[in-house]
């Protein structure tokens, strides 16, 4: 359900639970798929509200001290990148730690 008022939109009911689910069903998968090649993984699933993803992954990997960070991206270019933004952009300029990027897998390539 969602609801609106003077603050903006607010989801309310399974949705959220949903996501965070699935959310964890993700990087479960992921540092299983690290582990059974040998890597030491670890991962965690940030609920941020507001403000640019980039800025809670940067601050973890500092408070981590991490060594890598690998990121997904969707590719974007051009004018999609422009409106859309790009937090994977943001990551590779302030990191401070190598960053891995990872392309979504399309039709394209």
């Amino acid at each position: 359900i969602m609801t609106g008022g003077a603050g903006g939109m607010v989801y309310t009911g399974d949705l959220i639970e949903s996501l965070r689910a699935a959310g964890a069903a993700i990087l479960k998968a992921a540092e299983d798929r690290a582990r059974e090649r040998g890597v030491d993984a670890e991962s965690v699933l940030i609920e941020r509200v507001g403000g640019p993803a980039a800025i809670a992954i940067i601050d973890d990997a500092r408070t981590w001290k991490a060594d890598l960070i690998v990121l997904g991206t969707h590719g974007r270019r051009g004018i999609r990148r422009l409106v859309m933004g790009s937090d994977a952009e943001e990551i590779l300029r302030s990191s401070p730690v190598p960053l891995l990027l990872v392309r979504l897998k399309t039709a394209d390539n």
